[in-house]
């Protein structure tokens, strides 16, 4: 974490890839950057497309050949323009460009940079929906909390850093009227008029192979029955690829892009009056933000 959550967080992570190019770093076993993410499917998450300016499997949204494969598969008009970070949303709220939120299993009021900044924003809005297991801070000021399934209560996969696709099976039915994640997403679906019909989780996954190359040679029945599978996987018969980047780049040319850096300065330095300086980090026992 200490190396991205920074003002020039981007170019760290560039000029480590720059460096893991030029020294040749990359393609053989034991070499490449394997940065640890702080939580369990982050990168499952981002494969899907929780990214703002990608659609699955990191294909831009502004790219009109993308755009219309995904429009023609969904059946739907989609939006040619990116959308906002996080940090983007919360000005936007300030700015009065969005009136009303839907929070899924995220805890913005603690977890936000400028947590003032962010509560303040959460009060400004008309509406404010959290999907959650607890009452969090950011639910504290939500107009509806929809109580939602832990990771034992349902069905389903996540994909870690090293691409690897792991199947998750419940172990408990949730309690009281906490409801399934995708149940909840598809109730709201249907009415704002969508024909949404996934009957269960694999019904999802499914879908997700037909869009994404990435993970074309993986199945809900295979996964069950081998328990993790390492994406890329073409087909079927391949068994996974642990190592990528081996024969050349997904790049026009095939070579991989070195990205210049320019020294910037910490936004915020040490001083008479604060003479310390601070990264973040991550403790074990706390999950996110100590739920």
């Amino acid at each position: 974490m200490g190396i991205s959550q920074h003002v020039h967080g981007t170019d760290n992570s560039r000029c480590l890839i720059s460096l893991a190019l030029m020294t040749g770093q990359i393609g053989r076993p034991g070499t490449g950057l394997h940065p640890l993410r702080g939580q369990n499917n982050v990168q499952g998450a981002s494969d899907v497309a929780l990214i703002p300016m990608f659609l699955p499997d990191y294909q831009s949204v502004e790219d009109p050949a993308v755009r219309s494969k995904f429009e023609t598969f969904w059946n739907a008009e989609l939006d040619p323009e990116k959308g906002l970070t996080v940090v983007e949303i919360t000005e936007a709220i300030h700015n009065d460009q969005i009136r009303g939120m839907y929070i899924m299993g995220e805890n913005p009021a603690m977890s936000d940079p400028n947590v003032t900044h962010a509560r303040e924003a959460l009060t400004l809005l008309d509406m404010l929906v959290v999907q959650d297991l607890f009452l969090t801070e950011t639910a504290a000021y939500a107009d509806v909390i929809l109580p939602a399934s832990a990771w034992p209560e349902k069905d389903g996969t996540v994909t870690n850093t090293n691409r690897q696709v792991q199947m998750g099976r419940a172990a408990i039915t949730p309690p009281g009227d906490a409801k399934q994640d995708l149940w909840i997403i598809q109730e709201i679906a249907k009415r704002m008029g969508l024909k949404w019909n996934y009957n269960h989780p694999a019904d999802v996954f499914g879908e997700m192979t037909e869009v994404m190359d990435s993970i074309k040679g993986l199945s809900w029945e295979r996964l069950q029955a081998e328990d993790s599978v390492t994406y890329p996987c073409t087909d079927r018969n391949d068994p996974g690829q642990p190592l990528i980047f081996q024969n050349g780049f997904p790049t026009s040319s095939g070579r991989g892009k070195f990205v210049p850096a320019d020294l910037i300065a910490p936004d915020e330095i040490p001083d008479r009056e604060y003479p310390i300086v601070l990264t973040t980090g991550r403790l074990l026992e706390h999950w996110h933000t100590g739920r």
